[in-house]
């Protein structure tokens, strides 16, 4: 399958000491760098007490048993039962007891989640062993319990269509950001309905994804509407300034999101978001969060009001 061109690079990642195992957040570099790309549904992942030397560090190696459904890239197994390996971010140490506690900052991390996954994968000598593209970061993408429907197998577009369905249907169940994660905290939760926003951006190409979003809109939930008018009114589609300028003004949205709309306001906004932005401003701040709100929106009109200018503009 031939995908969107995207901007970064495809590097192929090894798991040693000797090379730094690079994030590649997109699903193009993730996809050419990898022998299989399949959908499959893992148990929970487990430490196999092996813990190799990734980047000058001692990663725990994870082991997840997987039940392909089907592959989109190279040839999938006879048997849809395979074992996927990948490593934990870090080591544990014999007095954690098993228990990882640290401060880490830095690209997204995880393996596979204790469910529906899209997987890319790197063949091993064994036939029903593969390890993860990218040794510890990013290296699967959670998807939902349950399937969407899928267009005939026939069709020209049958695996962008069944990507760009698996990934609607992640974001429609997550929104915000999901809990499932296993007993031992290794299972990727789901993502945040803006990470499949973008997910969708990236796979699709900003003028579909544009195009994408605003169908999908019609059907999502509340919240997610305005989460993905957020992010087109980000990439200047402004019709969804008023959806933006609802969630703003809504106190009963979770205060970040509201920080969200009034940056993305400052940004893209027209005369129409100067007077809710002043209005939240003037509110009390009881509140930390609220006090963050206040100075985001200061911010935004301080931008707007720079970038339109006087108010006849």
């Amino acid at each position: 399958m031939s995908l969107n061109s995207l901007l970064l690079p495809t590097l192929l990642l090894v798991a040693s000491s000797s090379q730094r195992p690079l994030a590649l957040p997109s699903i193009q570099a993730r996809w050419d760098a990898s022998d299989l790309v399949c959908i499959g549904e893992a148990d929970s992942p487990q430490r196999t007490g092996v813990a190799p030397l990734i980047d000058g560090a001692s990663r725990d190696q994870l082991s997840a048993n997987i039940k392909l459904e089907r592959c989109f890239k190279g040839k999938k197994p006879t048997s849809p039962d395979i074992r996927v390996l990948g490593n934990y971010v870090a080591a544990a140490k014999p007095e954690d007891n098993g228990v990882i506690s640290f401060a880490y900052s830095g690209p997204p991390t995880g393996f596979v989640h204790n469910g529906r996954n899209l997987l890319f994968l790197r063949k091993t000598s064994a036939f029903d062993e593969f390890v993860v593209t990218v040794p510890i970061y990013e290296t699967a993408i959670p998807l939902a319990d349950v399937p969407p429907a899928y267009p005939s197998p026939t069709s020209p577009t049958f695996i962008k269509t069944v990507v760009t369905r698996e990934l609607e249907s992640a974001m429609l169940e997550s929104e915000d950001f999901g809990q499932r994660t296993d007993r031992q905290g290794f299972g990727q939760p789901l993502l945040s309905d803006y990470s499949y926003v973008d997910y969708l951006l990236d796979y699709l190409g900003t003028s579909d994804g544009i195009a994408e979003l605003s169908h999908l809109s019609e059907i999502a939930s509340l919240a997610i509407q305005r989460d993905i008018a957020v992010r087109l009114l980000d990439l200047d589609q402004r019709e969804y300034e008023s959806s933006v300028i609802t969630l703003l003004a809504d106190e009963t949205a979770p205060v970040w999101k509201r920080g969200n709309a009034a940056l993305v306001l400052g940004r893209h906004g027209t005369q129409a978001s100067l007077d809710p932005l002043r209005r939240v401003v003037a509110d009390l701040a009881g509140t930390e969060q609220l006090k963050m709100l206040h100075n985001e929106s200061a911010s935004a009109i301080e931008s707007l009001e720079n970038r339109l200018g006087s108010p006849e503009k």
